[in-house]
C-alpha cells in the first residue's frame, strides 16, 4: 500500500496524447482551445458614436469665436447598423444614434442632452476636443490582435468575444474518449425495473456524467456481471476504442473480483494496488500496452467520487492543460472530528462564506456506501496522515467541486 503523494505522482507520470480538432464556434462550450486565437477584425469596426447626438467636425469647432458657432444640420440620421456610408458636409453637423459610424471628416459628438438647436441649425457655444464621445476604430481589439490563450476553457462570455472578432471555428483539444465499466451480478441498468436484490448503476451514471462534465466522450459505459468471459470481452473493446478506462468494483480480493485478471489479458500491467486513503484504499492503476491508463476504482460510491474527484479529474487536466475547475483552497473548519487512522482522509463537505471567512461542515453521515452525501457537498475536506484531531477553526485544504 502506497502513500497519496506516491499515487499522485505514479499516475501523472503517465501520458496520453491529445489530438486538436476545428469546431464551429457555437459548439464549442466547454471545450479548451489548443492554441492561441487572434482577432479576424478591428472592434470597433469603425469610428462611431458612443451616446445618441451630433456629430461635428471638432477642428472646425475649434475655430469658435464670442459670437459662438451655427452649424446647419444635415438631413440625414445616422443609426447604428446603416450599411451604407453617410456623405456629410464637413462643415455641417449630422443627428447621430448610438454605435452610428461616423461620415468622414466628423469626428466627435456633442450628446443630445447638450445640444442646443434653432431654425435648423445647431449652436455651439464651446469648443469640443477630438474624439470626444466617440468610439475609436480597433481601440479595443485590433485586427490580428490576442483575444483568447491556448488552453483556456470556452465559456459562454468568451464565446461571445471570439463571435463578435468574426471567429466561426477554433481549433480545440479533442474530447478525451473513455470507456466505463462496471462490474458486480448485483448491478442493473437504470432503464430496468427495480428488484429485489438490484442496484441501478450509479456509478457509471456518476462517472459519465463527472467525465463529460471535464472534457471527455463517454464511447462505452458498460455493466459486467461476475464473469471472468464477459469483463474480458468488455475491456479487450474499451482498450480499442479508449485512450482512458475507468472500472467499477471488482478490484478487491473477493471471490468474484475478476477486473484485475480480466485486465492482465489485454496487456495491462499494475502500477500499484491500495493507496493509503479513505475512503477509497482498493483504488489501483496500471497501463494497457504501457500507453492506456485503467483506473481501478472501489464500488461504494463515495469511494469511488473521491477517486474521480482528486485523482482522475487532475489527471485529465493535465492534458489539456488548464487549472482544475475543482480549486484546492484553505477553509476553516466549522467542525470537530477525530481521526482514528494514518491514512489521509478525504471527507465530504459544505464549503461555505460566513463574516469574511470561507468555512466547511462535513456531512453529518460517513462511510464510502453513503449516497445521501452527494446531495449536500460541495467541496471534500482533506485531512493530512498526521492529523489525529481536527477542532474548529482549524486550516484544512478543501477540493472545490
Amino acid at each position: 500500500m502506497i502513500s497519496f503523494d506516491e499515487a499522485y505522482n505514479i499516475i501523472n507520470s503517465a501520458a496520453i496524447y491529445l489530438k486538436p480538432e476545428n469546431i464551429p464556434l457555437l459548439d464549442s462550450l466547454g471545450r479548451v482551445s489548443y492554441s492561441d486565437v487572434v482577432s479576424k477584425v478591428d472592434y470597433p469596426a469603425e469610428n462611431n458614436s458612443a451616446m445618441d447626438g451630433y456629430a461635428v467636425n471638432s477642428n472646425l469647432v475649434s475655430k469658435i469665436n464670442n459670437a459662438g458657432l451655427k452649424l446647419e444640420i444635415d438631413k440625414k440620421v445616422i443609426y447604428a447598423g446603416s450599411g451604407l456610408k453617410t456623405p456629410v458636409k464637413h462643415d455641417s453637423a449630422v443627428r447621430i444614434m448610438t454605435g452610428g459610424y461616423l461620415p468622414e471628416m466628423l469626428d466627435a459628438v456633442i450628446p443630445v442632452e447638450d445640444a442646443a438647436v434653432e431654425d435648423g441649425r445647431l449652436i455651439i457655444e464651446s469648443p469640443i476636443k477630438p474624439d470626444k464621445n466617440v468610439r475609436k476604430k480597433g481601440e479595443d481589439i485590433k485586427n490580428g490582435g490576442l483575444i483568447l490563450n491556448k488552453n483556456t476553457r470556452l465559456t459562454p462570455e468568451n464565446i461571445s468575444l471570439l463571435a463578435s472578432c468574426n471567429i466561426k471555428k477554433i481549433r480545440v483539444y479533442e474530447k478525451i474518449p473513455v470507456s466505463i465499466i462496471s462490474t458486480g451480478n448485483e448491478i442493473i441498468d437504470f432503464n430496468r425495473k427495480p428488484k429485489y436484490g438490484k442496484i441501478y448503476n450509479s456509478n457509471g451514471i456518476l462517472a459519465e456524467n463527472f467525465l463529460l462534465q471535464n472534457g471527455c466522450a463517454v464511447l462505452n459505459n458498460a455493466v459486467c456481471k461476475d464473469d471472468l468471459k464477459e469483463i474480458k470481452e468488455t475491456l479487450s473493446h474499451a482498450a480499442k476504442i479508449s485512450k482512458i478506462i475507468i472500472t467499477s468494483a471488482g478490484a478487491s480480493f473477493g471471490d468474484k473480483d475478476f477486473t484485475e485478471k480480466a485486465l492482465e489479458s489485454v496487456g495491462f500491467k499494475i502500477k500499484f494496488r491500495q493507496v493509503a486513503i479513505k475512503p477509497a484504499k482498493p483504488f489501483s492503476f496500471g497501463l494497457i500496452n504501457k500507453k492506456i491508463p485503467v483506473f481501478m476504482l472501489p464500488g461504494n460510491p463515495l469511494a469511488f467520487y473521491t477517486c474521480l474527484a482528486v485523482f482522475v479529474k487532475p489527471f485529465i487536466n493535465r492534458h489539456i492543460k488548464i487549472n482544475s475547475r475543482m480549486r484546492v483552497i484553505k477553509s476553516k473548519s466549522a467542525f470537530e472530528y477525530i481521526k482514528s487512522n494514518k491514512r489521509r482522509e478525504f471527507i465530504p463537505a459544505r464549503t461555505f462564506y460566513k463574516d469574511g471567512a470561507v468555512y466547511s461542515e462535513i456531512y453529518k453521515k460517513s462511510g464510502p456506501a453513503m449516497v445521501s452525501s452527494l446531495g449536500y457537498m460541495n467541496s471534500i475536506i482533506s485531512v493530512p496522515e498526521n492529523v489525529s484531531k481536527v477542532v474548529k477553526e482549524d486550516l484544512l485544504d478543501t477540493y472545490q467541486i
